[in-house]
């Protein structure tokens, strides 16, 4: 049984239908890549699954139990943690502050516990030790990141939600943090991964899923996607994905 499963997935933003009947699967263990161009339902995949969409119709199972219904907190106890768009990290905090409210769903977990996982962190992500009493704003986009993914990594999560990790990141810090990508599924998480950068995103999923107007256009291992030439046009500004009313409601999103 994959640990993660799509079938039949329907989500709406106002008059437009985001997601239309979108069915995927994601095992345990792998790094899976969601690719497409803007618009095409990426990050509103991820948000169905978070509990931060209500879906219209379809299932989404995590573990073989329903997530449909389920308020976002219930769904991060049950073992995924969202790492959205923008980083989302709290400017007036330090960072080990920011890190440490990664944790604070896990219900009856000792404060004393959790300040020892934030210093795990920090072993983790070694850049950011020196930064520990940074406050957030003062943070380039790469330590941000950083930042955001320990905090959901604080969740202890099976499965990691990524989107755009390597959005407005210098070439040399996307390398890092995608390096970072592949150390977290050696840790035993499962990610699922929402990016625009395909060469990057490929470079470390197992399988990728392309996606067009809300709706799945291809999978495949990642040697199968760049081989394939509906995936090439794609990249290149030759399919629908990023015009008309769902890229429109995508990006209205925060």
């Amino acid at each position: 049984m994959p640990l993660l499963e799509i079938a039949d997935l329907r989500a709406r933003y106002g008059a437009a239908d985001v997601l239309k009947g979108l069915s995927l699967t994601v095992a345990e263990g792998e790094i899976v890549a969601l690719l497409g161009s803007n618009g095409a339902g990426k990050s509103t995949t991820l948000r169905s699954i978070s509990g931060l969409v209500p879906n219209l119709s379809g299932s989404l199972v995590f573990d073989g139990r329903s997530l449909i219904g389920l308020k976002p907190e219930a769904i991060v106890r049950l073992g995924i943690a969202h790492v959205p768009e923008g980083r989302r990290v709290f400017p007036g905090l330090t960072v080990r502050e920011n890190i440490l409210l990664g944790g604070s769903n896990r219900r009856g977990v000792p404060r004393r516990q959790l300040e020892r996982e934030t210093d795990d962190m920090f072993n983790f992500f070694p850049d950011l030790r020196r930064l520990e009493h940074a406050l957030g704003w003062t943070l380039s986009g790469g330590q941000l990141q950083m930042v955001a993914v320990a905090r959901g990594m604080m969740a202890k999560p099976r499965m990691l939600l990524l989107d755009e990790p390597s959005l407005g990141l210098a070439p040399l810090i996307v390398q890092q943090v995608f390096r970072i990508i592949a150390s977290i599924r050696e840790l035993g998480t499962t990610v699922l991964l929402v990016e625009q950068n395909a060469h990057m995103a490929l470079s470390v999923a197992d399988r990728g899923y392309v996606l067009e107007t809300g709706s799945l256009l291809v999978s495949g291992k990642p040697d199968e996607l760049w081989s394939n030439p509906e995936v090439r046009a794609a990249y290149l500004g030759g399919l629908a994905g990023g015009t008309g009313a769902t890229a429109e409601a995508e990006r209205a999103q925060p």
